[in-house]
């Protein structure tokens, strides 16, 4: 039976800050993940190259021909596109594409991550105060291109098929003095990043740490943590930023609390509120906290029918709050005011497991959260109105 949750199996550093660990879901496969990828090349393609949604680096040189671009019709999968780059540059030149905000151009993935990925991943680390970004590193190479570098965001790099060595370091005390550092520029630069450019990684790689993980299993590193990627052959990951704006671990994060049933608090909705700033309000605060922060593409336009019968589709929350006489109630990033008698239905449904089906009462409040949850993929429709 295929698992539709992330489950985590824990290893000998399990606990440290910096870690390998295992991971088990069925359903984020290299196939659902590179989808993600096809969508950034047609944005690209189609002109939306602003982010630097798609870097190609074959050697030292960052190649913007769209020719080497994975086919934008998705004919080609991961292990073709990395063989014709090989085959036109050479097998021993390193490669590696780079790309972002995947979910934002394949909603399906942006489900998946929500559901599968919420709560041991998002919900274990916390709401962060800047950005998501689901990055995907494909390719074969002795070192990330840039070199020694650290972000203002924890990470979690999931690899997908092959191997690959990060070498971690913690601290400064370490960095030879005469190194040069560099400030991340450009458009991609959302948070600010820094980079050792001048360090070789076997000059100073018995300084930190070394870890290997293969398919199947994952590192963890805190915002802050300078760290370089190796492959060993080809390898292709995909990695989770969490954005804190803070290079010191535990700032810029704000703890995830909701009740079993998806209610939270108006203190806590308050201060995540504050804690977003920019002009947030109650229930765009709600509706990011139900995909914890993560920015997806929209979803798919459905019939507007009523449900009779729905089935639980996703493991996240689905998140409430009551205030006079009406109930704010979030699911995947979308937010929406429903009379209070929605409520025993809606706390119900938390007691389903992933895939059970239930009926929806006949009063059009209730058929109008189903719509809206079903709208949404929290919940998929069995049976509509006929």
């Amino acid at each position: 039976m295929t698992t539709t949750q992330l489950s985590i199996v824990q290893s000998p550093t399990t606990g440290v800050s910096t870690r390998v660990e295992g991971w088990e879901c069925g359903l984020v496969t290299p196939e659902i993940v590179w989808k993600g990828v096809i969508g950034a090349v047609r944005a690209v393609i189609a002109g939306d190259d602003q982010r630097e949604l798609i870097k190609i680096t074959v050697g030292g040189d960052v190649l913007s021909d769209h020719a080497v671009m994975p086919a934008p019709d998705g004919s080609e999968s991961p292990d073709e596109w990395l063989t014709r780059m090989q085959q036109k540059f050479g097998a021993e030149t390193p490669i590696l594409l780079y790309a972002r905000e995947l979910p934002t151009h394949e909603r399906s993935l942006f489900d998946l991550l929500v559901s599968a990925f919420g709560r041991p991943v998002f919900e274990e680390h916390g709401l962060v105060r800047g950005n998501i970004d689901i990055e995907v590193f494909l390719g074969e190479y002795r070192a990330t291109p840039g070199g020694i570098h650290r972000e203002q965001c924890g990470n979690s790099h999931f690899v997908l098929q092959g191997r690959k060595y990060m070498h971690f370091w913690h601290g400064e005390d370490w960095i030879p003095k005469t190194a040069g550092w560099r400030a991340a520029e450009g458009d991609n630069a959302i948070d600010p990043e820094e980079y050792l450019p001048s360090l070789q990684v076997p000059e100073v790689v018995d300084c930190g740490t070394s870890l290997i993980a293969s398919a199947g299993e994952f590192f963890t590193w805190d915002p802050g943590t300078w760290h370089v990627a190796e492959t060993v052959g080809p390898a292709f990951a995909v990695n989770i930023a969490r954005y804190t704006r803070s290079f010191i671990p535990g700032e810029g994060t704000y703890p995830f609390a909701a009740e079993p049933d998806g209610r939270v608090s108006i203190e806590w909705l308050e201060g995540y509120r504050d804690f977003l700033g920019g002009g947030a309000d109650l229930a765009l605060a709600l509706a990011a906290a139900s995909a914890y922060g993560l920015a997806g593409a929209d979803p798919e336009c459905k019939e507007t029918t009523d449900p009779r019968r729905v089935a639980v589709s996703s493991h996240a929350r689905r998140l409430w709050h009551e205030t006079r006489g009406s109930v704010q109630v979030a699911a995947h990033g979308r937010s929406g005011v429903f009379s209070a008698s929605v409520l025993p239905w809606l706390v119900g449904l938390a007691d389903l497991p992933y895939g059970a089906e239930c009926e929806v009462p006949v009063d059009p409040d209730t058929r109008a959260l189903a719509r809206f949850l079903v709208e949404n993929n929290s919940l998929r429709a069995v049976q509509g109105l006929v």
